[in-house]
């Protein structure tokens, strides 16, 4: 008989840990809270461990070392079928069999998102808003994108190097355009630009 602590679902028969329909994130603080209570369930007390959870010590107020979930023998983490993309977050989820955590869902592309040395802030703040975040990603410079390790390798085919064209030194040279890093010096990338002589020179561009 399946086990139901929202938003999951513990099938002991297939070792699945279903997520509700319409559920696209899971919480890995939320998920091992919903294990203990599976595990300890009339249901569950005959079957083996579903999981393990370690982590949450505390190093200071409000901040404790982020929680680390491992799934134990063949059990694993189930999305319905969809064209969608599943997230699990809060902290690190393994185990499952093969080291695969989360089952096969047709048309679901699941991501683990990971930390090696994850943390839990606790806050009395609110969560930023739409508009914060967006506010943030604007406001943020090239400088502090360059310098930064995560995402790609920095080049001009990119939200970033799309910037970069437009805010960064350009210098052409024959038929070749070169466009600069932050510091207008070290060179990003550069692009084949074509010249007619012919051609009406541009000497400004209208705001509006």
């Amino acid at each position: 008989m399946p086990y139901y602590v929202e938003p999951f679902t513990f099938n002991f028969d297939t070792s699945l840990v279903a997520v509700d329909t319409g559920i696209t994130d899971v919480d890995c603080s939320t998920l091992y809270d919903a294990i203990k209570l599976a595990q300890a369930s009339e249901e569950g007390i005959i079957y083996d461990r579903i999981g393990k959870g370690s982590g949450l010590d505390t190093l200071g107020p409000g901040v404790q070392v982020g929680i680390t979930v491992e799934l134990l023998g063949s059990w694993q983490l189930y999305f319905d079928p969809g064209n969608y993309i599943a997230r699990v977050a809060g902290g690190n989820l393994i185990g499952g069999p093969g080291g695969d955590p989360i089952a096969y869902s047709a048309g679901v592309q699941a991501l683990l998102i990971q930390s090696a040395n994850a943390t839990v802030v606790s806050t009395s703040g609110a969560i930023p808003t739409a508009t914060e975040i967006a506010d943030t990603v604007l406001k943020r410079s090239t400088s502090n994108v360059e310098a930064s390790g995560t995402g790609d390798t920095l080049g001009l085919r990119s939200l970033y190097g799309l910037i970069a064209q437009g805010v960064h030194n350009t210098q052409v040279s024959g038929d070749t355009l070169t466009i600069t890093k932050a510091d207008d010096t070290t060179v990003l990338g550069t692009r084949t630009v074509t010249t007619d002589p012919n051609a009406r020179p541009i000497v400004g561009i209208d705001s509006d």
